[in-house]
């Protein structure tokens, strides 16, 4: 057996109504329709949305208390090596009256305090408080799989999983977010961690906080992926291989327990096909897969995950949308959110979730993969760029060869530092579209701020490396945050469990100590080429992970190239949606309150032919107007 409690949790420490706490619970019932329950006992207030995966008897609700009743917990998550730790703790004398993990996660806490952390294997946000002390611990996972906002004022605290149940339970007003507003324009979500309402902030990965009252005593970090890079680097290509097929089972068959149906997304790549893989070969009878895509030609993978589905004999289901589907669900979804959308595909893997859960619970997904295998080749083999620098920046990179166009095309100019080249190179906004589309004041303090901040001192946690190990760590801490949010809000909002095997931390661990060479593996040895037109044409990446799939895949999946999840933007933009995008941007509150310029919106929609990336920053312009006016009422001021 394994985790019971995927759920939505609510904590206030001090001074709140009944009402408003129940009423702030109710926001977020669709991450647990199964049941619900309270304690309202102030200063201490603690709500639990229960979706039930294991041990679904009503004795493993929550808040759950300790014998005598000193302690209590909340908890959203699973623990998947809970029964390793229940074994030891009832070794050491603890007796138990569930079957589920929360008893065990309060009792370790009990058992061994903040140190319980070192031994949990699993997705979690929990909360312990002290009736006695009156003191609360939150924790969260090591790599933020699932959610914990917060909001700190001068006579409360308040927790949740979800920033709309925060805000009710406070009934206060919020001013925009600036630095998570044009964080969104830059790189689809906010680095900084924050929520776009100023003051609701979240706790970082692999971080516990401690409270006296509602005061915050103490926030401290237990896990650190940069101790990984201090060991022993792997570079024997069977060592390497043999390690990560073994923990990458391991990974997939913790995460396929549950008492209820579980599956996987299928869309035809790499990671979710050998999921699929290994899931089919560790079950008795078929899986349930699932995929999703658009009619437009070259927009949807049904071909190649029809083949794995084939191969597997899994019971697969093709999902198509329609444009008008995906427009009718993203505003919802935006209000779901409490934030605009960071990418198209959240909206068709939201409507996917809708359609599973009438057959399956509990849903394997693939994100992870690129982070620590090298997937994103592109951006990764980039990093070796500037290996050309010396040579071509005497004279601003102009040359007749080929490369030196190349050079001149993409960077164009020499930079301050790494983290400046990383950047022009991440942004989904080129600098030239954020100067015409943002108020330059604001524009002047996010570039001094706390996201921009979060890079360089990302940067410098590893700046001894090579820069390719650089570039995944910073993949892996600031990149992989916004995927995992995007997972957790497109499942839970149709009341499904998305499980990632390829975010365990033991794997992240074993990936990260992997020689780079053998993640993003040259064919031939290196080209004269810069990264965006070498990789994936002279070069494998997730190199390792694809000798571990050919044992278990054909070569047309795993041979493929990195497609990602592609939506029709640019297809749309030149169709009505365009229309309807110019005139509720260009009547919005983002022009009126002037935090986006009219002139740039307009010189955006005037061209002729939108690419993707134009196409792209149109629709997140769309997704923030939609954002600004669902929350006008509880924003204090815009600008």
């Amino acid at each position: 057996m394994n985790g019971d409690n995927l759920c939505g949790i609510l904590g206030h420490i001090g001074n709140i109504e009944k009402e408003d706490f129940e009423d702030a619970l109710e926001l977020i019932s669709h991450r647990g329709p199964d049941s619900f329950e309270t304690h309202y006992s102030p200063p201490f207030s603690l709500g639990f949305h229960r979706l039930s995966i294991i041990d679904i008897s009503e004795k493993s609700n929550q808040p759950m208390h300790c014998m005598g009743g000193r302690f209590s917990i909340i908890f959203n998550g699973e623990l998947y090596n809970f029964i390793d730790i229940r074994n030891q703790l009832v070794e050491n004398g603890h007796t138990f009256r569930t079957d589920g993990d929360a008893e065990v996660i309060l009792k370790s806490y009990i058992e061994w305090g903040e140190n319980c952390l070192d031994s949990f294997n699993g997705m979690f946000a929990f909360a312990i408080f002290d009736n006695e002390t009156k003191e609360t611990f939150i924790a969260r996972d090591r790599l933020g799989i699932k959610p914990l906002y917060y909001l700190s004022t001068e006579n409360s605290f308040t927790f949740s999983s979800e920033p709309k149940s925060l805000i009710r339970a406070t009934n206060a007003a919020f001013r925009l977010n600036h630095d998570s507003i044009v964080s969104y324009l830059c790189f689809r979500y906010p680095v900084s961690g924050s929520s776009f309402f100023e003051g609701v902030e979240s706790l970082s990965p692999g971080h516990w906080m401690k409270l006296e009252g509602f005061r915050v005593k103490e926030t401290q970090k237990y896990w650190s992926l940069r101790e990984t890079l201090d060991k022993p680097k792997i570079s024997d290509p069977l060592e390497a291989i043999s390690l990560v097929s073994e923990q990458l089972k391991r990974s997939v068959e913790l995460r396929m327990v549950a008492d209820v149906p579980v599956g996987a997304y299928l869309s035809g790549g790499v990671d979710s096909s050998l999921i699929t893989a290994i899931m089919s070969n560790s079950s008795d009878s078929p899986i349930s897969t699932y995929t999703i895509g658009f009619p437009n030609t070259g927009y949807n993978e049904f071909e190649y995950s029809r083949s794995v589905s084939n191969q597997y004999n899994t019971k697969h289901t093709e999902i198509t949308i329609e444009m008008d589907d995906y427009l009718e669900t993203l505003e919802s979804l935006i209000r779901l959110k409490d934030a605009p959308l960071g990418v198209p595909n959240e909206v068709p893997l939201f409507l996917m979730s809708k359609i599973l859960k009438h057959d399956i619970t509990v849903v394997l997904s693939g994100e992870g993969a690129d982070e620590i295998f090298g997937g994103y080749g592109r951006i990764f083999r980039s990093s070796e760029d500037n290996r050309f620098f010396e040579k071509w920046s005497k004279d601003n990179f102009e040359s007749d060869s080929e490369l030196g166009r190349r050079l001149n095309e993409i960077y164009g100019r020499a930079f301050q530092s790494e983290v400046d080249r990383f950047l022009h190179l991440y942004r989904y906004t080129p600098a030239v579209w954020l100067e015409k589309l943002v108020e330059p004041n604001l524009l002047e303090k996010f570039n001094d701020g706390e996201s921009i901040q979060k890079f360089h001192e990302t940067f410098s946690d590893v700046e001894e490396f090579d820069i390719a190990t650089q570039y995944m760590y910073v993949f892996e801490m600031l990149h992989l945050p916004g995927l995992l949010q995007r997972v957790d809000i497109t499942t839970m909002g149709a009341s499904v469990e998305a499980r990632v095997p390829f975010v365990d931390h033991n794997l992240v661990e074993l990936a990260f100590r992997i020689d780079k060479e053998l993640k993003i593996k040259w064919n031939d040895g290196p080209v004269d080429l810069i990264g965006l037109d070498s990789s994936e044409n002279h070069d494998t990446p997730k190199w390792v992970l694809k000798k571990v799939a050919s044992e278990l895949l054909p070569n047309s999946i795993i041979d493929r190239k990195k497609v990602g999840f592609p939506v029709p933007l640019a297809d749309w933009s030149e169709k009505e949606f365009s229309d309807m995008a110019r005139e509720r941007i260009l009547s919005g509150e983002m022009i009126g309150s002037g935090i986006i310029l009219k002139e740039g919106v307009e010189e955006l929609f005037s061209l002729e032919a939108k690419n993707h990336q134009e196409a792209m920053i149109i629709w997140m312009l769309y997704n923030l107007e939609i954002f600004i006016q669902i929350n006008k009422n509880i924003l204090s001021e815009i600008l």
